[in-house]
């Protein structure tokens, strides 16, 4: 049993830490490949695709240095950053080689921009050897947000029960049904690969807590999956799945003030923020469609056209 992706090969019970050079560029995303002694699934966990959100990266760090090949059966592969150029600019969403969102470029184009180059190797080579897929995220450093997991809404329905099962294994306390189909995650499950994709923390910070928690969402997916034995003690946690959920964007340049903190409830016909101009005249109010929580929102007092507001789904 090995694992071989692009110039990254791992034998049966070894570690490989290396550099994933992505084809036809001169980018490489830093990679760490545990081969169990046992035969398993392949879980691929992937951090970093937004370089500043930091909580995730660093339970990626952290999880590919502490696991081992003797403890564990199949093959774990982490990705920690794949924004790699970005984090180092402390560049919030996009690549900066080409200003582009990676996870808005699935499945990728292997003559494109680098984003898009990128996106058609994990396509291409990556998620064509793979049993799972899991993208960790966070609010960016404009952004905060509440714990939770997304699932693909437009996989194939065993794709998409797979998804949930395994999303049901993790201490978060809600599930939400996604209709992107061009993201990291959500690519890889409309490639026939479940996958889930975790929201924590935000703001541009990071804290051994977040981090801890993020970690204990690790190995209770391994452990769900049987690539590690179940000898932790995790607490039950119940999950309520959003069915539901809007997404507002700004359709002005101003100043954004939002009426809710991430997690806050709230009911239907709320005032949930708005946007002013540099003169304090209202550009435009926002109001909730239905009773709802704060999944996430953009904190940050400048907004452009287009930018992200408020994420909330329904309950």
């Amino acid at each position: 049993m090995s694992f071989v992706l692009g110039n990254i090969k791992c034998e049966n019970g070894k570690k490989e830490k290396g550099y994933w050079n992505i084809e036809k560029t001169r980018y490489h995303i830093p990679i760490t490949v545990i081969c169990g002694k046992k035969e398993g699934k392949t879980v691929v966990i992937s951090s970093g695709v937004h370089s500043c959100e930091y909580v995730g990266i660093q339970a990626a760090i952290e999880t590919a240095q502490e696991l081992s090949p003797e403890n564990i059966s199949g093959t774990v592969v982490i990705l920690h950053p794949v924004n790699y150029t970005g984090f180092f600019k402390r560049l919030p969403a996009v690549i900066p080689e080409d200003n582009k969102n990676l996870n808005r470029v699935f499945p990728g184009d292997k003559d494109g921009t680098l984003s898009e180059k990128i996106a058609y190797n994990f396509s291409k080579y990556l998620y064509p050897n793979i049993d799972f897929f899991f993208d960790l995220h966070g609010g960016d450093v404009q952004e905060n947000v509440t714990p939770f997991v997304y699932f693909s809404g437009s996989a194939d329905e065993e794709v998409k029960k797979i998804s949930i099962e395994a999303a049901k294994s993790l201490s978060l306390p809600y599930r939400v049904k996604s209709s992107s189909v061009n993201g990291v995650y959500s690519s890889a499950a409309m490639q026939g690969v479940p996958s889930l994709l975790v929201e924590r923390g935000g703001r541009g910070l990071w804290s051994k807590e977040e981090v801890g928690a993020y970690k204990e969402d690790i190995l209770r997916l391994l452990t769900h999956f049987n690539i590690l034995e179940n000898n932790f003690s995790f607490s039950d946690m119940t999950q309520a799945e959003i069915n539901n959920s809007k997404y507002l964007e700004s359709r002005h340049n101003g100043f954004w003030y939002p009426a809710f903190e991430a997690g806050d409830t709230f009911k239907k016909g709320a005032f949930l923020g708005e946007i002013k101009d540099c003169f304090g005249n209202i550009l435009e109010t926002y109001k909730a469609e239905f009773d709802g929580i704060i999944l996430y929102e953009t904190i940050s007092l400048a907004i452009a056209i287009d930018d992200p507001l408020i994420a909330y789904g329904e309950i």
